[in-house]
């Protein structure tokens, strides 16, 4: 038996023993719910060790919730075609647009060649964070990372920065990672978002918007990154490169790169209407007032979801002289997109919907709430923050929310205040895994470039884990009550 072998049979050992645990544990509780525990401890168990694919492990759970927990078929495959699940696939195709045409190439040259992204370290390590943070609102942080990824190791040669693990390098790849993963600006910016807005509504019935979210999450954007530049260039100040970059260093790049194409203009096109149509049911409630018969319809059809299958189809005709399909995407490019982590939403969405259905969600927010003693809304608010970003440096940020969220809407519930708040915190701080290399993708490409160790990557990130917990809980107390979320 290899090695990795053990390992997996270890980690697939483990699942089972919790399955047993959680079986036998919840023998005394209510009908229906001894069995979603046993399945949610299997799959918690599963993601977090990854001993299977982490899409395989969200369908294998929905098999047993119908097989072992009596789940309704459709009651639970109804979990894979939440209105989430559009919106996914239609960001996802806009986003491969933006990498396979190049335009999100294009927009972070045009921003370095910017005078005030040059002239200084410091400047120029904002920059890159601005660049990652906007690119990656729309583009997901891995694709965003392993584009800027070749930029960074460009800058920094032509700086005369050579010699590996020096301190400016070290912030400058760090900064790729961390500007991509902070953008929690945008709904379709990161998976958690996107759970976090399912499962409230269907929690709660309330419904929050394009507009509604970004008045929260783009001040802890802007917080963030400004956070992120702060402690990159305090803890690495030493090892500033010998020769400062000029502008012409981007401007010859962006020459290189021509005349904006036909692809390119028509990605970007895309990009302002899918941006204007998800902001204008928002708009038209402030606009007009939302008893407003237009708002009413715009919000009532013109959903987010309905807006990304708009503006996918768009790739798909807008024309492009030269392509070998004749359009700005080819279905080979289209069907390229991660269809892993639309299912492993579809699956989280299932067991979060299974655990609140049986009860089992209260039962054990009950349980956490006596066993913490925290009972208010902002110290679940805290609790659940807290628990996210450590769980993300675990496991995925995707399979963080998804297991966490049922059970911090459960402690809310159970402790009768408002769980809109909590949910929001868990799905935000989902994200904020800055620690190691398998907390998230774009960790683990910036840590290939072997020019980050991973004792600074340790010390760094969990300066910024402890900053990005209290920025989170601070913007949501702050912005929440004023826009009449809790």
């Amino acid at each position: 038996m290899t090695q990795l072998t053990r390992s997996r049979s270890i980690k697939l050992a483990a699942a089972v023993g919790a399955f047993a645990l959680a079986w036998f544990a919840g023998t005394g509780l209510p009908e229906g719910q001894q069995p979603v525990g046993a399945v949610f401890a299997l799959t918690v168990v599963l993601w977090v060790t990854e001993a299977l694919p982490l899409t395989i492990t969200a369908l294998l759970s929905t098999a047993l919730l119908v097989l072992i927990a009596g789940i309704d078929e459709k009651q639970a495959f109804a979990g894979y075609g939440d209105p989430i699940v559009p919106l996914f696939i239609g960001s996802f195709l806009l986003a491969k647009a933006m990498e396979v045409t190049g335009l999100s190439e294009r927009i972070a040259w045009w921003i370095l060649n910017q005078r005030w992204a040059s002239g200084s370290p410091s400047r120029l390590l904002l920059a890159l964070g601005i660049i990652g943070c906007l690119i990656s609102l729309v583009v997901s942080n891995t694709a965003t990372t392993a584009m800027m990824l070749p930029i960074g190791l460009g800058l920094l040669k032509a700086m005369g920065v050579e010699q590996r693990s020096t301190g400016f390098a070290i912030a400058v790849m760090l900064m790729l990672t961390w500007g991509s993963s902070v953008a929690v600006g945008f709904p379709v910016g990161t998976p958690p978002n996107l759970i976090g807005i399912a499962m409230i509504e269907r929690s709660t019935g309330t419904r929050i918007g394009f507009v509604e979210w970004m008045q929260f999450s783009m001040p802890l954007t802007a917080v963030m990154t400004l956070a992120s530049w702060a402690v990159l260039r305090g803890m690495y100040r030493r090892g500033d490169p010998p020769n400062l970059l000029s502008p012409d260093h981007a401007r010859v790049r962006l020459s290189e790169l021509g005349k904006m194409s036909p692809a390119e203009r028509n990605t970007l096109l895309a990009f302002v209407a899918a941006i204007v149509l998800w902001m204008t049911p928002d708009l038209a409630v402030f606009a007009l007032g939302k008893g407003a018969v237009l708002a009413a319809w715009l919000q009532g059809h013109l959903t987010a979801a309905v807006t990304a299958l708009l503006v996918g189809a768009m790739l798909f005709l807008l024309p492009t002289r030269g392509a070998e399909s004749g359009t700005t995407l080819t279905w080979k490019q289209g069907a390229s997109i991660d269809w892993g982590t639309i299912m492993l939403f579809g699956g989280g969405i299932v067991l979060g919907q299974a655990m609140f259905s049986s009860g089992l969600a209260e039962t054990l927010g009950k349980a956490a709430a006596q066993a913490t003693g925290v009972d208010t809304m902002w110290g679940i608010t805290a609790l659940g923050i807290f628990a996210a970003v450590i769980l993300s440096e675990m496991a995925s940020n995707t399979a963080s929310a998804s297991t966490l969220l049922p059970v911090v809407i459960g402690i809310a519930q159970g402790a009768g205040v408002d769980p809109i708040p909590p949910a929001l915190g868990v799905a935000l701080g989902a994200s904020f895994g800055f620690m190691l290399p398998v907390s998230t993708a774009p960790n683990a490409i910036v840590y290939s470039s072997g020019l980050v160790p991973m004792r600074e990557m340790m010390r760094s990130g969990i300066v910024l884990d402890l900053l990005g917990a209290a920025a989170t809980f601070a913007c949501l107390r702050l912005i929440l009550p004023l826009i009449g979320l809790a």
